[in-house]
């Protein structure tokens, strides 16, 4: 099948691209806080508006969401977004216990290795969707840990 066909055919299933979502079989996964597992960092960009972003995959652990992949992004679009976004992606590294100096800043394939020291570990991932309803923020947080009661349940 070539790529007119293919296309013929997702449109002759009733995909209406102004309306319908993308994802296929993904599915995002609901707000919440998760506990997750960074498996990968990637500079990726820039795309055809120029943008350039940090991507942290993360494989999640939480029971119903095991082997998922989240991945967050970091987006390096603008000035004016410039400063809050360098400030998310110090934030990210230092909850993955990595810790950042200014000459890790010096590219972004420097950036990239070092960030990547923190494969493996584990933290919180907050996840909310804005209030459009058109994007879903993250946040990397400490782990928290659960409290326990005199069984050992968490509670």
């Amino acid at each position: 099948m070539n790529l007119k066909e293919a296309a013929a055919e997702i449109l002759d299933q009733g995909f209406d691209p102004k309306k319908d979502a993308v994802g296929g079989d993904f599915e995002e996964l609901p707000d919440g806080l998760y506990d997750m597992i960074l498996t990968d960092v990637k500079w990726q960009g820039p795309n055809e508006k120029g943008t350039e972003w940090l991507s942290f995959e993360f494989e999640v652990l939480n029971e119903g969401y095991e082997n998922r992949k989240y991945f967050g992004n970091i987006f390096f679009s603008n000035e004016k977004m410039m400063q809050l976004n360098l400030k998310r992606a110090m934030k990210s590294a230092a909850v993955l216990d990595v810790e950042l100096d200014i000459d890790d800043f010096d590219d972004e394939e420097v950036l990239v290795e070092k960030i990547k020291e923190g494969v493996g570990n584990q933290c919180m991932v907050e996840l909310k969707t804005n209030k459009k309803g058109t994007f879903q923020n993250w946040e990397a947080k400490e782990d928290e840990g659960f409290e326990v009661d005199d069984d050992g349940m968490p509670f």
